[in-house]
Order: structure tokens, then sequence, then C-alpha cells
């Protein structure tokens, strides 16, 4: 009932807004929604002996409402209607669904630069380490030319008694103060953040650790290339065996007429990653570079950051290449390949998976679009059996 009354709440804000200010232009909202389907076969197990198919629907829309005061103040939230809620699901019937309010802040210009404060996306980057989660935050913003600059205080927890499963002494906090530099050259955009992760548990001593991480992506020509470069190292980030952890992707793509060919090398060495603070996620379910990886998608059976769990001193490697062409102006098609080894360290032989997708993507209507894959993948040390995993999804997908 708690959460039913909150949500009511939340849309009758939104709708008020709408009628008193629309008129002025203050108020902008944009939204998504999608709905998808999926078949995998053999993505736990690789094991055609034992039953684990998957069949299902899911939905999910998003509403994102921006709320100008004026020149120097807005506001912005996100309501969350339905997040990736199965088919046949009436949980949102009862007030007990999936709905919330994920971001809600202020913007303010002030001091010279810009503050935003209050729960906000923590997006950086190109996917490689945070992206899609939200937090509560302090930020400032400054601008010289083409050099965008600040800092921020996060708070991922405030006086919390069970903080990273320890009983704590202090006060219970975790709180993260980091420095960030983004900037433009030409066609070249690139940024580098570091993060300090301070925990402060009750009954025991306080905890610090390192997060960093470097972006670049630009255009040379006809091909355009795109990096990444991350590292956790310190006690909140280290991994169980006491180690620093990193990994690095670089991708690009040319453009040779209607067809676009593209390839992508990543590593990641320690996959176990962090075990403590979950909003710096790193090379997680958003990190998809192909149908299989990246349980972001309706397809994924793995992310590329957690393919062995034996070992917390594993590693991973991804190699891809493909091509997408366009058929005209409604209708997309590709094809990729690509080949992921896991090594877990510990002596044994390193698994392998070899990954063949085909896909296409079709504009229904304007801002509508229908997309379709079906993925292969040919394991060899995955399992005792190494059997052939398959998937096949597809989504309609709205935005506006």
């Amino acid at each position: 009932m708690k959460k039913a009354l909150s949500f009511a709440v939340a849309l009758g804000l939104v709708a008020g807004l709408a009628t008193s200010a629309m008129a002025e232009d203050m108020l902008s909202v944009k939204g998504e929604a999608r709905i998808r389907g999926a078949y995998i076969n053999n993505g736990a197990d690789f094991d055609d002996e034992t039953a684990d198919k998957v069949q299902e629907m899911d939905q999910r829309y998003r509403l994102k409402a921006e709320l100008k005061i004026n020149d120097d103040v807005k506001v912005d939230t996100r309501i969350v209607l339905v997040d990736d809620q199965a088919f046949g699901d009436t949980s949102t019937d009862d007030g007990e669904g999936t709905h919330t309010v994920d971001r809600f802040n202020m913007t303010i210009n002030m001091l010279g630069g810009t503050y935003i404060i209050g729960r906000q996306d923590l997006s950086w980057g190109n996917k490689f380490l945070a992206w899609g989660e939200q937090s509560d935050r302090i930020v400032g913003v400054y601008k010289a030319g083409d050099l965008t600059f600040g800092g921020y205080l996060q708070k991922l927890h405030e006086g919390d008694t069970d903080v990273l499963v320890r009983q704590g002494t202090g006060d219970g906090d975790v709180d993260v103060y980091a420095a960030f530099l983004m900037g433009q050259a030409g066609d070249t955009k690139y940024g580098i953040l570091g993060n300090y992760v301070y925990v402060d548990p009750i009954d025991a001593d306080s905890m610090g650790g390192q997060l960093i991480d470097a972006f670049v992506n630009t255009k040379i020509g006809a091909a355009a290339l795109m990096g990444e470069f991350v590292y956790g190292g310190g006690d909140t980030m280290e991994n169980s065996n006491g180690d620093a952890w990193y990994g690095a992707f670089v991708g690009g793509a040319v453009d040779i007429n209607a067809l676009t060919v593209k390839g992508l090398v990543a590593y990641f060495d320690k996959n176990e990653g962090q075990t403590g603070v979950s909003n710096f996620r790193s090379c997680d379910n958003d990190f998809a570079p192909s149908m299989l990886i990246g349980t972001c998608q309706e397809t994924a059976i793995i992310n590329f950051g957690g393919t062995t769990g034996s070992s917390p001193d594993a590693s991973t490697y991804l190699v891809g290449a493909g091509a997408d062409f366009k058929i005209n102006d409604k209708l997309t098609v590709g094809a990729l390949v690509g080949y992921l080894m896991a090594n877990d360290d510990t002596g044994g032989d390193d698994a392998t998976l070899i990954e063949y997708d085909l896909t296409a993507s079709y504009a229904l209507a304007q801002n509508a679009t229908y997309k379709i894959g079906v993925a292969l993948g040919s394991p060899d040390g995955m399992s005792p059996a190494d059997d052939a995993a398959l998937a096949v999804g597809h989504s309609i997908e709205v935005a506006w």
C-alpha cells in the first residue's frame, strides 16, 4: 500500500506540473517503452541433457520529467512504471510491483559553475564501468574552454549498521570522494575519473580504496574508435584475494557506403571484481559487445566480467568482428563472430566460447523500432558436456 501511495503521488505531481506549467514551456517529458521476448537453450550449463530452457517476455516503461524553474534552476526526476517485468506477473495490480522513482535531483547554476544535488544517474564513459546506476550525490561542474572538470561527494550508505557485510566502528558510512576531467579536441572526446571510496564501519577499522577510469572516443576519417580502462585497488575495491583488478577494451567501426565494419578487443583481469561497492560495477551487464554477453540484453547468458567464478584471479579475453549493412532507410542487417577465453588460474585448461550472431532492425514508425537476433555459442571447457547454446530474441522499442 505504501508503494502504491508513493507512486500515485509521483504520478499526480507530474500530471499537476504538466497542467500548470506546460503553457510556459517549463516542463518537458521524455520516455521510453520496450517489450521483448527471448528463447535460450543451454545458456546456463551448456548441456542438452538438463532442463535449462528460457522462454519469456518482459516489458519496461520509463518517464523522465524536467521542470525548468528559470535559466539557473531546474528539477529532474525519472519514474520507472515497470522495470523488466515478465508477462503474466500481476504484482503491479496490488501495488507491489517494480515501479519506482529512481532519480530526483535539482540543478543550480551558482558560484561560477553548475551544481547537481540529489539522486542521479552514475553513467560514465563507454559502459565499461558504471552505467544506469543511481546514487545520492553532490556534484560540482565547471568549464574552461573545451574542458569540463569538477568533483562530487557520493553517499552510498549513511549510518548503516551492516556495511559491506561487516559490523562496523565509526558511523557506518560509505562515502565516495571523486574528481573528474572531460575534454574535446576536434573529433576526440576523452575523460578521466578518480574515486576514493571510504568505508567507516561500526566496531572495525576504517577502510579506503581507489577506483580510476579513463575513456576516449575519436574519429579518423571514416573510422570511429573508442576505448576505456578501469582500475580498482585498496581495501574497499580489491578482490577476495586482496589483489587489485583492472580491465580495458578498444573498439572501432568503419563506414564503407552502406556497410559498417566493426571490431573489438577486450580484457579483464581478476574478473571476480570488487566485492563490496555495488554502485561501481565493472565490465558488467551493460557492457554488451555481443548477443550472448551483457545481461542487460534478453539473449545474454553471461557478463564479460563474470565468465568464470572458480578463482578471484581469473581473467577474460574477448575478440569480436562483424559488419552491419543498411539495406534501406528502415532495414539494417548485421553479423558478428566473437571469441571469448576465460582463464581461472587454477591450472586447468582455459574455457572458450565461439559466438555467431545474426541481427536485424526495422523502423516500424517514427521512434519505434523492431529488433531481432539469433546467436549460437560453441563452448569448449565451459561444462563437461559442452553442448552448443542457442539464443533468439526480439523487441519493440519506442522512445520520445
